[in-house]
């Protein structure tokens, strides 16, 4: 069926054809050379080695010939063979060699197809921010000469990185204009691409049925163009797919296919695909055995995929840092020799003045000595600008201090809430969605109340941190220092917290010696409380106790904060308090800004106390804090101990002496 299909049948011409060209020109020329990359070009998705030897042959031609052309092409073809065996880091040094020819030609249709591949590999190596940059530049070419085949091709591309990028609505806005202009152009091999991408967003939609039928044409296209690599791809994406919506038989076929026609082209990546899927489908035939088997062939080849992944990235990274360093040295070397070139400059200036002088001193003294007042009025002048700018500097430097600490505000809080305040946001968005559409009831969404709303209680705590530590770190914050009860101010926190607690079956209590009256801001006092506790319960597994004592020494009051819970590692300790923001997540997955402790430690220390801790690993962690007391505080009223705690009948808090 292959064979008898029309576009079987004028690939396969296209191929013949060339390859009878081919054999009619066999002079070493620039027409052989340019005869041999379009072959090649032709070849590389169904016979890699074929593809290879053209491609070397075509470069050996250009390269005798000084043919910088065929030179580019040979490079490109070379680079793609080494795609279909997933080896992106040849062949990414292989198009930046063809790249940096193409820039000395100043060709824009070959810097926009050499942009567009840059792009690709950089998607498939898990860099998609990278890869936008390069698609971009490449797209702006290809629209600067209007061809629509090769727009068409990168608009694919652009879509693929927003895939990766997990942004499904911008890849379909360029998925969808690229379908259009490929349907116009009739390119079936170029919608082969498309459609697995358009299959690729169904999937992460959970638009499951559509996501199938994309993927059959996509493999059915691939099928028609003779393009393994592709074809493979289509049939993991296939088998997948079947093996979510329960065709295993389906399934199992589509593997089996992807795994023959990948054990031919060696791509390391698909294997390590294959492999999950494998044990996805091995899982839902309930062949745990089999599942488990392919589990660890899986986990051994992601471990595989993700040190070389590493590592590139490793190296990438030092590439930039050395970059960055030579040029931050050839800066400092130009400005160096701009002050060297001044400074001779200026000593030619200070001879021509002497002999200038010395000839004056021959003619006239009355001459020198005008020249002389001449002389210091501008040395006065210039030290008068040299003061000037050196004060402009000063304060450009301080703008740019202020500006960076900005900057670090605004990134910590786009941080903050792109990884932190999704993650609720997103649980009750579902819930909702589910009972809007009846698909849960009332009942059963009463159930998931008690552990929504601690999730968006400690992200309402995580809010206020954030928002206060953004306060203080912009405009500053004040202290409001006032006589207040320390024991009333807890008791107002408590009852809330000890829903938190009671959530995770953790024993939360206070103990205060009477009515403690302090000195202090009692909002700032109040969050160091809330942060002290909420971070206790996080950190406290079910079953575990936390208490809050209180003693008076000299003039201050000493709070502490005491759990039985996880403890904190003694390797991460000295980062509690410090400037660097330290998070990690609770004993049921609470998740932190890792500001809590920091803006704590700030607040207790505006208000003339201080703050630490002593922590064992698994044993648990204390908090101290000391604050001011009151001038009011009453010595006498030491007499009785106050007790706050769950009553075990009625599920409230009583009071004991």
């Amino acid at each position: 069926m292959l064979l008898l299909s029309p576009a079987a049948r004028a690939q396969q011409s296209g191929t013949d054809s060339m390859q009878q060209v081919l054999n009619t020109h066999p002079e070493r020329d620039s027409v052989r050379a340019d005869l041999l990359n379009q072959t090649a070009r032709l070849y590389f998705t169904k016979d890699a080695g074929l593809a290879a030897r053209y491609s070397r042959e075509a470069f050996e031609i250009s390269d005798s010939l000084q043919y910088t052309k065929g030179k580019i092409w040979a490079y490109r073809n070379l680079a793609l063979v080494e795609n279909t065996k997933g080896n992106l880091d040849k062949q990414l040094q292989l198009t930046f060699t063809a790249l940096k020819l193409a820039e000395s030609q100043n060709d824009i249709r070959t810097l926009g197809i050499l942009n567009n591949d840059v792009g690709n590999i950089f998607t498939e190596q898990n860099s998609p921010r990278d890869a936008l940059m390069y698609l971009r530049k490449s797209l702006q070419l290809k629209q600067q000469l209007n061809e629509t085949p090769e727009i068409s091709k990168t608009l694919n591309n652009i879509g693929s990185a927003y895939i990766t990028l997990k942004k499904t609505d911008s890849a379909l806005i360029f998925l969808e204009k690229s379908e259009k202009l490929k349907l116009s152009l009739n390119d079936r091999r170029g919608l082969a691409y498309t459609y697995e991408n358009l299959g690729l967003v169904a999937m992460l939609q959970h638009r499951y049925q559509q996501a199938l039928d994309y993927h059959k044409l996509s493999a059915d296209y691939y099928r028609e163009s003779d393009n393994l690599p592709g074809l493979t791809k289509a049939s993991l994406n296939l088998a997948q797919v079947q093996t979510i919506l329960g065709d295993l038989r389906s399934a199992e076929t589509n593997l089996a296919a992807a795994k023959a026609i990948n054990e031919k082209l060696g791509n390391v990546k698909n294997e390590m695909i294959f492999y999950k899927i494998r044990y996805e489908l091995d899982s839902a035939k309930n062949d745990y055995v089999s599942a488990l088997r392919s589990y660890k062939a899986y986990s051994q080849r992601n471990i595989d995929f993700f040190d070389l992944e590493k590592s590139r990235q490793i190296t990438k990274s030092q590439m930039k840092y050395e970059s960055e360093k030579k040029q931050r040295e050839n800066v400092m070397l130009k400005k160096e020799q701009q002050l060297h070139l001044a400074t001779i400059q200026q000593q030619r200036v200070l001879v021509l003045s002497g002999a200038a002088l010395f000839l004056a001193l021959l003619l006239i003294t009355f001459m020198v000595y005008r020249l002389y007042k001449h002389q210091q009025d501008l040395y006065r002048q210039l030290n008068s600008k040299n003061q000037e700018v050196s004060l402009q500097n000063h304060i450009i430097l301080e703008q740019n201090t202020a500006l960076e600490n900005l900057n670090q505000v605004k990134d910590k809080i786009f941080s903050v809430i792109s990884h932190d305040l999704r993650s609720p946001l997103a649980i009750l968005e579902g819930l909702l969605f589910l009972l809007r559409d009846e698909k849960i009831d009332a009942q059963q969404f009463r159930f998931y109340t008690d552990e929504l709303w601690r999730d968006v209680k400690n992200t309402a705590y995580m809010m206020d941190n954030m928002l206060q530590w953004a306060s203080n770190q912009m405009k500053g914050i004040s202290v409001k220092a006032d006589d207040f009860d320390l024991v009333l101010l807890l008791n107002q926190e408590f009852e809330l917290l000890q829903t938190l607690a009671r959530q995770k079956d953790v024993k939360l209590t206070h103990e205060i010696s009477g009515s403690t009256q302090v000195y202090a801001d009692p909002d700032m006092i109040r969050l160091v409380l809330r942060n002290l506790i909420n971070n206790a319960i996080k950190f406290t597994p079910g079953g575990g106790e936390i208490v809050i004592r209180a003693r008076q020494e000299n003039d201050m009051a000493e709070i502490t904060v005491k759990d039985n819970g996880t403890g904190i590692p003694l390797d991460d300790q000295h980062r509690i308090f410090s400037n660097i923001y330290y998070s990690t997540t609770g004993t049921r997955n609470e998740k932190g800004c890792g500001l809590g402790l920091h803006l704590s430690k700030d607040f207790v220390e505006r208000n003339h106390g201080k703050i630490w801790f002593h922590s064992n690993p698994g044993d648990g962690s204390s908090f101290y804090f000391t604050v001011p007391l009151s001038d009011e505080q009453d010595i006498n009223a030491r007499g009785y101990t106050v007790v706050l705690q769950d009553n075990p009948v009625s599920g409230m808090s009583v009071l004991r002496r």
